[in-house]
């Protein structure tokens, strides 16, 4: 049975509906629901109006991107905190091109993120097809790490959703 365009307007409003309030829960312990409500069906309705789809990763790979990217944040603060408690050690800290992979205008705006999130990394805006980062040390491998989530990320959020 093929949907028709109410119907995928409606599932998308209640998968925006959805992500907003997970979001809500999360950043407001649970509570304030009398202003969370009302901002969750705003919010759904300008992404709907924006004429956004909402994200449907894909829950199999979930699991393995959740641990890769906990993992590099364990090493990335791990580093960071050892170069604050040695202070001697040097830095190279540098604005560098890093080329997407990524055709998706989700992953990208996702990877611009979570590349901010990784310590020692900073993503500062995407033009075209090349993201501005600022990385503490330009030594070290930062590029291979950035490429993997980037990897990851496609494989989470550009998979293809039957209607």
């Amino acid at each position: 049975m093929e949907r028709t365009g109410w119907q995928h307007r409606l599932s998308d409003g209640l998968g925006w509906a959805l992500i907003y309030a997970v979001l809500w829960a999360l950043f407001s312990e649970g509570g304030g629901w009398s202003l969370g409500a009302p901002t969750v069906l705003i919010a759904a309705g300008v992404s709907l109006w924006l004429g956004m789809r909402p994200w449907h990763p894909s829950l199999s790979v979930l699991p393995g991107f959740i641990g890769f990217f906990l993992a590099k944040m364990v090493a990335g603060a791990w580093d960071v905190a050892v170069r604050a408690l040695h202070p001697g050690r040097s830095l190279q800290p540098a604005w560098l091109v890093y080329p997407l992979t990524a055709r998706s205008a989700q992953v990208r705006l996702v990877l611009s993120a979570l590349v901010g999130l990784l310590p020692g990394t900073l993503a500062s805006r995407v033009d075209g097809d090349s993201m501005r980062v600022h990385v503490l040390d330009q030594r070290q491998a930062w590029e291979p790490t950035v490429r993997e989530l980037e990897r990851r990320l496609q494989r989470l959020l550009t998979q293809e959703i039957p209607c």
